[in-house]
């Protein structure tokens, strides 16, 4: 039986140059679309469980250049804050909102200006009713017209009303232990997002197993110390780790202020 769902029809600018490396895990999955279109259908389903980044203007803009200020960089946005955003206006006179996949691809192209990364499947929704500019100034552009915009929400709603997300936390007692072997590519994502200590606002992170033994669920856990708000820090790992596979394993994160007892597992920052 074949699926006759439409397509969404993405409409990529000219590719002048190689495409860069790609930054992480969700520019990968890109990657494999422009090779293959059938690899959208893993990019509609990242949509609840990634960021993407903008350059707001008004109140949101000044919080977010606050944020930089005290280490952390980027700021995540909250569903009660009011955005003003930054677009750019195409050759047929409309205005599309601009988005990128990763923080330098929006410094790539404004150097000095605020970032705020928020959930990608709510960032769309914030502007179905225009055409979506993604990552402006890179080989890996992309204009989403109104009705690809529409596409796009409706797939990410059903995968999130589906389940079909990163596991998260699990209720109950966890132990941790020292991991038995190193997960190398986990570790290099996590270094990478959060870079040397006080980089990031975070003063120090452990990566241990977790098992939770009433709910018979096992993975991963991350014991970050820091005085960001722990939404931030969930949004950078959440970043981080996407594209990274965890099975039926879970990933849970632990935000606490610095000082206190050393975590569990490897040290990381």
């Amino acid at each position: 039986m074949t699926d006759a769902k439409p397509q969404p029809k993405f409409i990529t600018a000219p590719l002048t140059r190689r495409p860069d490396a790609a930054l992480n895990g969700l520019e990968q999955v890109i990657e494999a679309a422009m090779e293959d279109p059938q690899h959208w259908r893993a990019f509609e389903a990242l949509l609840p469980r990634v960021d993407l980044y903008i350059s707001p203007e008004g109140e949101a803009a000044k919080e977010a250049i606050a944020a930089a200020k005290q280490g952390g960089g980027m700021r995540v946005l909250r569903s009660e804050d009011h955005l003003e955003l930054r677009g750019i206006v195409l050759e047929d006179g409309r205005t599309a909102a601009v988005v990128f996949t990763d923080p330098q691809r929006l410094t790539g192209l404004w150097s000095d200006l605020p970032i705020v990364g928020m959930n990608a499947l709510a960032l769309l929704k914030l502007w179905r009713d225009r055409p979506v500019l993604l990552n402006p100034g890179s080989p890996r552009a992309f204009l989403f017209e109104i009705e690809d915009v529409a596409a796009l929400i409706a797939a990410g709603d059903a995968h999130a009303a589906a389940g079909r997300t990163t596991s998260g936390p699990v209720s109950g007692k966890v132990t941790l232990s020292p991991p038995e072997r190193v997960p190398e590519l986990l570790l290099q994502r996590l270094v990478q997002a959060f870079g040397p200590v006080g980089g990031s606002g975070v003063t120090a992170a452990w990566l241990a197993r977790a098992r939770w033994q009433a709910a018979g669920q096992q993975g991963w856990f991350l014991d970050f110390r820091t005085s960001r708000p722990s939404d931030e820090i969930r949004a950078m790992v959440q970043r981080a780790v996407t594209g990274v596979g965890f099975g039926d394993e879970t990933l849970d994160i632990s935000v606490a202020p610095s000082g206190g007892a050393d975590g569990v597992g490897i040290r990381f920052i």
